[in-house]
């Protein structure tokens, strides 16, 4: 077990030991005190335009309540799978976005790539319209597109690879818009994707997903699998228990575009900013 790092950005910097986040995992927060509260519409590319130098392989999550960017690094295979979980609305599809945007904006192509599977790959097509963009593009699949297995299998290969020492490459963040499709997939198909969940971070492949908090209690086998759980508002408690790996959940913050994470010992809350500058 590990413990989580908050790094501060001043003259000199700070580091300063919090609980473990889900007891199992640990989170790389990187704080610019140069980002201040405004009353100002706050944009992906605003909450990062002054987070200079980023932590190697970062994203953005959110803007936590001082008014601060909320980053996490890819770093720490502990950390895991990642499941953003929530009622239908409150934002979890824009969670995912604001990931893919921002690892656009912190990292360089030849240091992270981008998977995406999805139902509706129009909502991501966008973000490829220019040269630059399409560089972090690795594939962008539909969930029914028979290709998305081969995706599935190319990655359960190249994750292998790299734990044997054969390949070397980018990181790869992962997404998986619309978890409840993987049914749909094959049986081997769902293995590979199992396996991945569970040790893909070994190997440098970061899986990000988003699911319904009405599929809760029938995807538990899957949901089991996320080492780390990011929950938007959800009113059944028993879904966001479920979703959240914690009984005692407490509060709930019940406005769409508002997200959560446990720290070991609270809730950390923060809102989604917009996307683009």
């Amino acid at each position: 077990m590990t413990s989580s790092n908050v790094f501060v950005n001043t003259n000199r910097s700070i580091y300063q030991k919090l609980p473990r986040l889900l007891k199992r995992t640990r989170r790389d927060v990187f704080i610019s005190p140069r980002i201040k509260k405004s009353e100002e519409i706050v944009t992906v590319g605003k909450l990062l335009s002054s987070v200079k130098p980023a932590p190697r392989k970062s994203i953005l999550l959110g803007e936590c309540k001082d008014g601060l960017p909320f980053l996490m690094q890819l770093a720490d295979d502990a950390m895991g799978a990642m499941l953003i979980g929530g009622d239908p609305g409150c934002g979890k599809t824009h969670q995912l976005q604001v990931m893919v945007e921002s690892a656009m904006w912190l990292n360089q192509p030849h240091d992270l790539q981008v998977a995406i599977l999805t139902h509706k790959p129009d909502e991501w097509r966008s973000f490829w319209d220019q040269k630059r963009q399409e560089q972090f593009l690795y594939q962008l699949k539909p969930w029914y597109d028979p290709s998305a297995e081969a995706l599935i299998e190319g990655l359960f290969h190249l994750a292998e690879e790299r734990r044997d020492g054969k390949r070397q490459g980018a990181a790869i963040l992962f997404i998986l818009d619309d978890l409840n499709f993987i049914e749909n997939l094959s049986y081997s198909a769902q293995v590979n994707l199992h396996w991945l969940l569970a040790y893909g971070a070994q190997s440098d492949i970061w899986i990000a997903a988003g699911l319904k908090a009405n599929y809760a209690s029938e995807f538990r086998f899957w949901i089991d699998s996320f080492r780390t759980r990011i929950t938007g508002c959800t009113r059944v408690s028993q879904d966001a228990a479920i979703l959240s790996a914690r009984e005692d959940f407490g509060e709930r913050e019940q406005i769409p575009g508002f997200f959560n994470i446990w720290t070991g010992s609270h809730r950390l809350n923060y809102r989604l900013p917009l996307l683009g500058d």
